[in-house]
């Protein structure tokens, strides 16, 4: 049996940092283009293109960083919980974002007291992790 030495200093856990990941979704069988062109208002730019002509996943997020966080309809509280969390990340550029930032914007930000997001950082963590449709993916800790 393991116990904890009192005078042992706290392991800190390394903090848990979701980005969306163009090669998980690939081996998902999804596409990254259409996942996020999906996501865009009507007034980003290539809003106009066919589908076709969209060939770049990074460039639509960051197409949709610049466009559409400002629109009113981009984020909408009734949306489900990954919904909203993967337009925080689309808004952020995709950057890695650590757990407790998701956390905050979704719980403090997008709950009214019409539609209340009580959920804890770790039914979070579990509902991103769990995830099979967004993309998803804890980024691995750097050494």
């Amino acid at each position: 049996m393991t116990t904890l030495d009192p005078e042992a200093p706290e392991q800190q856990e390394e903090p848990a940092i979701y980005h969306v990941s163009f090669d998980r979704l690939a081996r998902l069988k999804r596409s990254a283009v259409m996942l996020v062109a999906e996501r865009r208002v009507p007034s980003c730019p290539s809003h106009l293109k066919a589908d076709h002509e969209l060939t770049d996943p990074q460039q639509l997020v960051n197409e949709i960083a610049k466009h559409c966080v400002n629109e009113e309809s981009f984020i909408r509280t009734e949306m489900p919980i990954q919904e909203i969390v993967f337009r925080i990340l689309l808004s952020r550029r995709n950057a890695p974002t650590p757990l407790h930032d998701l956390h905050y914007e979704l719980t403090e930000r997008w709950a009214t007291p019409m539609r209340p997001i009580n959920i804890s950082e770790e039914g979070l963590r579990r509902i991103l992790d769990a995830d099979t449709y967004y993309g998803f993916l804890q980024v691995a800790p750097k050494k």
